[in-house]
C-alpha cells in the first residue's frame, strides 16, 4: 500500500539552550530529526506514498521545564525554585510549552514543513507519556498546532491521544503504566489529581524529578540514563552510598500519594505496609540510625532487604530476593541494580504479549524503558520498544570500576546518541511490517535491528 508509518519515542524536549547552559536539556539531536523528516518527505513525495509520524510518549519534558510568566525571559543558567515546576494546571502547562517551543525552533519548524494536507498526506499524531502528560490539555494542543502550522485545512493533520494507536494489526502505547511503579497513573486516560481537580496528578516518579532530581541533575548529569529509579538507587547505593540515602529518603517523602491505595496494585499482596514506609522513612531522618548504616555493613545488609521487600512490592515484577550473609557489598547493590533494570524491561515485553493477544494486533511498540529492542511474540507477532533520542549507554552488565569511571568522566559516555525509531510499511494486502532502524548521518545502520534483537535475548 502507498503508506508508512514512523514511530519514535523519548525525546524529552525541555526548554532548550542546553549549549547555553540549561544543565535540564536533555534533547540535543535537532538537526538529526530535521534531517530524519527531510528525508522521510522527500521519499513520500518521491513516492507519492502517505506518512503518519507518531510520537510514542516522552517527546516533551514538562517536569523540568519552570512555569515562567508570559513577559518573563528564560534564563538557562538560572536555578529556578522548586515551585515553579510543580504545577501542571492548564494554564502553567501551556506557559511550559510555550518555553519548549521557544527553546526547539528547529523541531517545530520541521514538524511545520513535514505536515501535508494534499496527496500524499503527511500527519502526525501525539500519544502522551507520564513526562508529558500534560499533552492531556487542550490549551496545550491548541498551542503545538499553532506552533506546527496544523491550522484551518491542515488541523486534521495533528492528532492526540490519550494513551493508544490501536489500529490496521498496530498497537503504540508510551508504556509507563506496565513499568516501574514510580511512573503509573491511577487514570492515565483522565489524568486530574482527584483531590486538586485544575491539577494534573503528579506520580512519584515525576515529584522525584521535581523535588530532587533536577537539582542533582546540573551536577550528576550522567544519572539521567538509567532507568527506572529503584535502579539507580541501587547503583547510588553502589557509588556513594550518602548520596544513596538522599535520594532514598526523597523518594519515600513522595510515595504516599502511591502507596495509599491510588495504584491498581492490591494492597493485600504487599510485604511491606504504609506504616512500614512511614517508619522507615523516619528512621532515616535519625542520625543516630544513619551513623549505624555508615559504620555497620549488617546494618545495611537489613536496610537492604527492606528495600527489596519495597520495590518488589511496588513492582509488576518482584526481583530475586537474595541478599548474601556476609552483608552489604558493592557488587549487590550492583546486582539489585541490574535486577531492577531487567525487571523493567521485562514487564513491558510481557505486556506486549498480553496486548498482541488482547487488541489483535501484529505489531506492539512500547517507549519508556529507554532501551531499543526488538523481540518475537506469539502468532507471528513482533514487539519493539522505540528506545530514546537522549543519551544512553548499556550498563546493567559493567563491573563496579566502569561505573566509576562512569561518574568521574561521564562526557565520555554522555554524548552517545542512538536515535532509534520504528518504521512500519505495509504489503499489497495492507498487512503491516516493521524494523528498528537508526537514524546514523542519514542512513540506516545496517543489522541494527538484529544486533538489538540478539542483545535482548542475552538479557
Amino acid at each position: 500500500m502507498d503508506k508508512f508509518k514512523i514511530v519514535l519515542s523519548d525525546l524529552h524536549m525541555g526548554a532548550g539552550y542546553a549549549r547555553e547552559g540549561n544543565a535540564l536539556e536533555d534533547f540535543t539531536s535537532g538537526a538529526a530529526f530535521r534531517a530524519l523528516l527531510a528525508g522521510i518527505a522527500a521519499e513520500s513525495e518521491r513516492k507519492g506514498k502517505e506518512v503518519e509520524l507518531v510520537f510514542a510518549g516522552d517527546t516533551f519534558e514538562f517536569p523540568q521545564v519552570p512555569c515562567l510568566d508570559s513577559a518573563e525571559e528564560f534564563v538557562p543558567t538560572f536555578t529556578y525554585p522548586v515551585g515553579l515546576y510543580l504545577s501542571s494546571s492548564e494554564g502553567a502547562s501551556v506557559r511550559k510549552m510555550a518555553l519548549i517551543i521557544a527553546g526547539h525552533p528547529d523541531f517545530f519548524a520541521a514538524l511545520q514543513g513535514f505536515l501535508r494536507v494534499a496527496p500524499p498526506r503527511r500527519t502526525v499524531t501525539f500519544v502522551k507519556g507520564n513526562h508529558d502528560v500534560d499533552l492531556h490539555w487542550r490549551g496545550v494542543q491548541e498551542m503545538l498546532a499553532w506552533a506546527v502550522g496544523a491550522e484551518g485545512e491542515r488541523r486534521d493533520c495533528l492528532s492526540f491521544v490519550e494513551r493508544r494507536v490501536a489500529r490496521e494489526g498496530i498497537y503504540v502505547e508510551h508504556g509507563n503504566q506496565y513499568a516501574d511503579w514510580p511512573s503509573r497513573f491511577p487514570d492515565f486516560e483522565e489524568p486530574h489529581d482527584p483531590d486538586v481537580p485544575d491539577q494534573l496528578y503528579l506520580p512519584v516518579g515525576s515529584r522525584f524529578i521535581i523535588n530532587f532530581f533536577n537539582e542533582v541533575e546540573r551536577e550528576r548529569y550522567w544519572m539521567d540514563g538509567v532507568k527506572p529509579i529503584p535502579a539507580l538507587i541501587w547503583y547510588t547505593f553502589a557509588l556513594d552510598f550518602s548520596f544513596g540515602l538522599c535520594m532514598l529518603m526523597v523518594l519515600l517523602q513522595a510515595m504516599p500519594a502511591i502507596v495509599w491505595g491510588e495504584t491498581p496494585v492490591d494492597m493485600a499482596a504487599k510485604r511491606i505496609t504504609p506504616q512500614a514506609i512511614r517508619d522507615l522513612l523516619e528512621r532515616l531522618q535519625d542520625d543516630v540510625y544513619l551513623q549505624s548504616l555508615q559504620r555497620d555493613a549488617r546494618e545495611r545488609q537489613r536496610l537492604c532487604l527492606e528495600l527489596v521487600d519495597l520495590f518488589a512490592s511496588y513492582s509488576f515484577s518482584p526481583a530475586e530476593r537474595t541478599i548474601p550473609s556476609a552483608g552489604f557489598s558493592r557488587r549487590l547493590a550492583l546486582r539489585r541494580g541490574r535486577a531492577e533494570e531487567r525487571a523493567h524491561r521485562s514487564a513491558l515485553y510481557r505486556m506486549a504479549e498480553q496486548k498482541r493477544l488482547q487488541e489483535r494486533a501484529r505489531i506492539i511498540i512500547f517507549g519508556h524503558t529507554h532501551a531499543p529492542c526488538v523481540k518475537s511474540l506469539s502468532h507471528d507477532g513482533i514487539y519493539i520498544n522505540t528506545g530514546t533520542w537522549t543519551w544512553g549507554e548499556d550498563f546493567t552488565g559493567r563491573s563496579y570500576a566502569d561505573w566509576e569511571r562512569l561518574m568521574e568522566h561521564p562526557e565520555r559516555y554522555t554524548h552517545e546518541r542512538h536515535l532509534t525509531y520504528a518504521r512500519i510499511d505495509y504489503d499489497e494486502s495492507g498487512k503491516p511490517s516493521v524494523e528498528l532502524r537508526s537514524f546514523d548521518h542519514g542512513a540506516t545502520r545496517k543489522g541494527l535491528g538484529q544486533r538489538l534483537s540478539d542483545w535482548w535475548q542475552q538479557r
